[in-house]
């Protein structure tokens, strides 16, 4: 039997539009060898006819064009065609046009004459940029769908709780004992439709501990790049859950059909009871939830059940989390990609990135963050400068001080950074953030110090001290001690104290 034939990958679309047929036929015939579907127009409202009828991943045109000038016809197109990408030519070398090219809706441009190789690098930029925005929202898509899913499960333990409690014809000891438990689950489902995990798996373990009067509960949870664990303890008296016993209390409800087991055990000298459920995820092992609580005169059976639902009302939140450290590691493999290409071609302190996200992170740990928020900071510190891919590399490359409409221009960052990034939620507003100032002269949002987001100001900080302890063309290092010292002396006008004062606990005094 003849295997199936690979599905070819569909080229990109480009449609090149210019009234100088000359240079139109050497647009068009360049990007062809280049491998990508070429449609060319002399006139704007031609193309825009072929916008209406066919969809184009990019749109290459002029500015000056008697009908319509190329600004407009980039509006027209946006209209028709909001995703499509765009890149503008000009003989117009100025930078006011090319910041008025930007501002009206241009991803780029190209200043006449312009070679080959520039027209290449600024095609394949406007087009990754695009390829990662449509990754982000297929990742956004499937973030509300997996929100979505929690919240019907919610609304079906909920129905199930109402069924349960007009059905049930027990005593009515027994009756009000099973609706309390299951309200405890349905209180659990309902913490679930929460983002966090880790408080997720805390609050869990809090809860399961105090419905079961155990001295302590232990929850481990396997979220695919990691582990996230909780442990609670109730009563006066210390108990606790040597790893071996947790661990032989996990492995025996693994393997048992019901996914539950309970044995008597011996703690601290005394006879203890030892209950454990396994958690699943995708069908598989995932962790588990074990405790230990005083040994009953006789046992019920319902508890082991009961258990058994604590630990499955977990399998969505883990899923979900598991679904999106993956869609986040997607997200940061491709930016990772374009900061390496941006390090390359020099326009980005090769390092920089790197030392940055060192240094946040262990300042991070002074501040008290969540795990989660930890791990936002550690993200965007290691890709504050992906905005960079949008800012002309001249700019960037230049070694003397910039206009300050050049500077406007570099500035974009910030926000085509945060964009690029949006899969990644609040990792995306830290870097969106990251240049403003405690006294409101920052950008791209003029924000104060009560209104900066910690970790934002944090990486402001520390890259301010990497850029100083580190030589420029046009700026020689700092040593460390002088850098303090200027950090300090900026403290409360250009940066957020409380950032100021964590980063002063882990660089040298």
């Amino acid at each position: 039997m003849t295997p199936p034939a690979p599905v070819a990958t569909q080229a990109p679309r480009i449609l090149v539009v210019d009234d100088e047929p000359q240079i139109r036929d050497i647009l068009a015939a360049t990007l062809r060898r280049d491998g990508f579907q070429v449609t060319s127009h002399g006139a704007p409202k031609e193309a825009l006819r072929d916008l209406e009828s066919g969809a184009f991943e990019l749109l290459v045109t002029d500015l000056k064009m008697p009908e319509m000038s190329g600004l407009e016809l980039i509006k027209a197109a946006k209209r028709v065609a909001p995703d499509i990408g765009s890149v503008l030519i000009t003989a117009f070398a100025s930078t006011e046009t090319a910041v008025s090219a930007l501002r009206n809706g241009a991803d780029d441009y190209l200043m006449k004459p312009f070679g080959i190789d520039d027209l290449r690098r600024v095609v394949e930029r406007v087009l990754a940029e695009r390829r990662s925005e449509s990754h982000g929202r297929e990742a956004l898509s499937v973030a509300r769908e997996e929100n979505e899913s929690l919240r019907r499960e919610h609304r079906e333990t909920a129905a199930t709780l109402q069924v349960v409690q007009r059905d049930l014809k027990l005593s009515r000891r027994d009756l009000e004992r099973r609706v309390r438990d299951l309200e405890l689950v349905a209180e659990l489902t309902h913490l679930l439709t929460g983002q966090d995990v880790e408080r997720i798996v805390a609050m869990t373990a809090q809860i399961t501990a105090r419905r079961f009067h155990a001295h302590v509960t232990r929850i481990e949870a396997d979220v695919g790049n990691g582990m996230v664990e909780a442990e609670h303890r109730e009563g006066v008296e210390p108990v606790a859950l040597p790893l071996p016993l947790g661990a032989l209390l996990a492995e025996r409800a693994r393997t048992d059909r019901s996914g539950v087991t309970r044995d008597e055990v011996l703690g601290q000298g005394r006879p203890l009871e030892g209950m454990a459920a396994v958690l699943r995820a995708a069908g598989e092992p995932a962790g588990s939830v074990v405790l230990l609580r005083p040994l009953l005169p006789s046992r019920d059976e319902q508890d082991l059940a009961l258990l058994g639902m604590i630990a499955s009302a977990l399998t969505p939140a883990l899923e979900a989390e598991r679904n999106r450290r993956r869609a986040e590691a997607n997200a940061v493999e491709v930016a990772l990609g374009m900061l390496e290409a941006i390090e390359s071609r020099g326009a980005v302190r090769r390092g920089h990135a790197s030392r940055v996200c060192e240094l946040a992170t262990r300042a991070a740990d002074r501040l008290g963050l969540s795990p989660r928020a930890r791990r936002d900071v550690e993200t965007a510190a290691r890709l504050h400068d992906i905005g960079e891919v949008g800012v002309p590399d001249e700019l960037l490359l230049r070694p003397g001080p910039l206009t300050p409409a050049e500077m406007d221009v570099v500035r974009t960052h910030a926000a085509v950074g945060a964009r690029l990034l949006a899969p990644l939620g609040e990792a995306a507003r830290l870097v969106r953030h990251h240049h403003e100032r405690a006294d409101g002269t920052g950008y791209p949002d003029g924000l104060v110090e009560d209104q900066i987001p910690v970790g934002a100001a944090l990486i402001g900080v520390v890259e301010a001290y990497d850029a100083m302890t580190h030589a420029r063309p046009y700026q020689r290092a700092l040593t460390p001690t002088e850098a303090r010292r200027e950090i300090l002396r900026l403290r409360g006008s250009q940066f957020v104290a409380c950032a100021v004062d964590a980063l002063a606990e882990v660089i040298p005094a």
